[in-house]
């Protein structure tokens, strides 16, 4: 019962280490495969609702806050603020996981924004700023200060924004941060124009610099920077350099199969040519790889985008029987888009009924939590009862191996004296040698057989040779075998293999004992075993050790300083 009990409880410190481990792989999914995230994160949050396992707070914020994040990703925002909602409920219980939480902050204000809800987003800003500040994370409150530089410019109040982001550029240059320099740069520039076109340049430049000294360059980046950079020339009519940068800009995009990137390259290069005056079946051409990349890609404001050029494009030829079905799939573009953001908002707040029906469920399993205390004090109960059961093993365990010790030096003193006369034989040769009875010739034959097979074991060590048979051994003393066999049954009460096996055992014994650095393989042939099975089964039978275990023992009784018998003694009589 006890070592039930004690399965029990760490049945349940595993399941809460495997809820952990599961949660900590969710992010490997995201962004690619939110919605596959989302699924198993439903799973794994039902399971923890329904088990209550310990440390469940800290599970739950994890859960709600992966969550939020993959709602983020595929553009449910509201079911996104409603999981961060519930991620700071379970915050505020057992404030753990500080930074996970102001991630969900800063999210959740980068959603107020798109939702243009941008007092609450400011209000935001300010908590997790003062949160930052009161946690001393100084990246954090650079990141956040930076959020609250693109608000100002979404306000329409750039000269605030500009400032914000030139006192945070300076900041990061003395923290030498060169990717965050670039970062403050490239905003700096969204900031400036229009207005501003000479600064926003070269913000862009000085971006795109930086991005390109980086230690590893990160392609993203550098598109992303060069792109603006080719749409700002575009907009100074500076259409060769743009045209230079746009081509530079395919060929690393097409490298790192950055088809995105790759498909605004190619529709500011038709832009470029439009604009230009220049080649206009270019321009179609450029049009139609972009279209290709951008449902390849998935990026419906991409293909939006390319109605606007392509409409340039046929008022430029003069085609005006293509601008208005041009004009009407552009209509039926944003007509799609809208549906589809019905259809996610429904969803959200489909959703977000379903999680509340969950939240009430839980809320009625609390009704158990003093049932489950109740069970927690058993269980530290039955906990004790397993560390005293625990005891009781490690002292039967020393117990085994002070037998194991007492067994060992056995096997020596044995090794070390002959293994061949037992009580039987003496009792044989009393028999047939003590008092006036008449002796049976046959039976003092069969004593002095056996002594003298004993005698050239003993003097010349027949034994270690793997060959030896009862049929080459008659041959040497010729005997018959079948005497031989005999003489060895009556007077050593044993028969011939289990005699050889006897010395070719205590052989092994004193050489496993005398050497540490000897392998076993090498004792077994050195003791005349042909067989490496056939040894071990041997060794283990007649000592209770393998003799691996049985040369890691001697191993340790040499370091130990045992007084171990001396070798030169091996052969003495008993």
């Amino acid at each position: 019962m006890v070592v039930l009990i004690a399965l029990m409880v760490c049945s349940l410190a595993h399941g809460q280490n495997s809820y952990m481990s599961r949660l900590r792989e969710i992010p490997n999914m995201l962004p690619e495969q939110a919605a596959k995230a989302d699924s198993v994160l439903g799973v794994i949050l039902q399971e923890i609702i329904d088990n209550q396992p310990p440390g469940s707070d800290s599970m739950l914020l994890l859960n709600y806050a992966l969550l939020g994040h993959s709602g983020l990703y595929q553009g449910k925002l509201n079911l996104a603020l409603d999981y961060y909602d519930k991620a700071y409920y379970y915050y505020k219980r057992g404030m753990v996981f500080p930074k996970l939480y102001m991630g969900c902050l800063l999210n959740s204000a980068v959603i107020f924004e798109k939702q243009f809800r941008f007092k609450e987003a400011s209000e935001t800003y300010q908590t997790l700023l003062n949160l930052a500040e009161g946690k001393n994370d100084s990246v954090l409150i650079a990141d956040t200060w930076l959020n609250i530089g693109i608000l100002n410019h979404k306000l329409k109040d750039d000269d605030n924004a500009v400032a914000i982001m030139e006192k945070l550029y300076t900041w990061h240059r003395e923290k030498r941060d060169t990717l965050r320099m670039a970062n403050v740069l490239q905003n700096i520039a969204t900031c400036c124009f229009p207005a501003q076109v000479k600064k926003a340049e070269s913000a862009l430049i000085q971006a795109l610099d930086l991005y390109r000294r980086l230690e590893s360059p990160d392609s993203y980046y550098i598109l992303i920077n060069t792109n603006n950079l080719a749409e700002l020339f575009i907009y100074q009519k500076r259409f060769a350099e743009s045209i230079r940068l746009l081509e530079d800009n395919i060929e690393l995009a097409e490298k790192t199969g950055a088809t995105e990137h790759q498909a605004i390259a190619y529709r500011l290069l038709a832009q470029c040519e439009i604009e230009a005056g220049g080649n206009l079946q270019n321009a179609r051409e450029y049009i139609e790889k972009s279209e290709q990349l951008a449902r390849v890609s998935g990026r419906s404001d991409i293909l939006r985008d390319l109605k606007e050029t392509e409409l340039l494009l046929q008022v430029r030829s003069g085609n005006f029987g293509e601008v208005k079905k041009i004009l009407e799939n552009y209509k039926q573009l944003y007509d799609e888009s809208a549906r589809e953001n019905a259809r996610i908002i429904n969803a959200e707040f489909q959703t977000i009924h379903e999680v509340k029906k969950i939240s009430e469920q839980k809320n009625l399993l609390q009704e158990g939590i003093i049932i489950k205390n109740r069970q927690l004090n058993f269980t530290l109960v039955a906990l004790l009862a397993a560390i005293l059961a625990i005891v009781i093993i490690v002292m039967q365990y020393l117990r085994i191996r002070q037998a194991m010790k007492t067994m060992y030096r056995m096997n020596l003193e044995i090794a070390n004296s002959s293994p061949a006369y037992p009580a039987h034989f003496e009792t044989f040769v009393n028999e047939n040698t003590d008092g006036d009875e008449e002796v049976d010739d046959d039976n003092i034959s069969m004593i002095n057989l056996y002594s003298t097979i004993l005698e050239r074991f003993k003097s010349q060590k027949i034994y270690l040779d793997p060959t030896l048979s009862i049929q080459s051994l008659g041959e040497t003393m010729n005997r018959s075998p079948r005497y031989i066999s005999m003489a060895i049954k009556k007077a050593g009460n044993t028969n011939f293999s289990t005699l050889v096996n006897r010395f070719r055992i205590n052989e092994a014994r004193r050489l496993l004992a005398s050497s540490q650095d000897i392998p076993v393989n090498d004792v077994m042939l050195q003791s005349g075993f042909g067989s490496r099975q056939s040894f071990h089964r041997n060794f283990k039978m007649a000592t209770g050790f393998t003799p691996a275990d049985y040369l890691e023992r001697a191993k340790k009784s040499i370091s130990a300083n045992f007084d171990l018998p001396e070798n030169d003694q091996a052969d003495r009589e008993p």
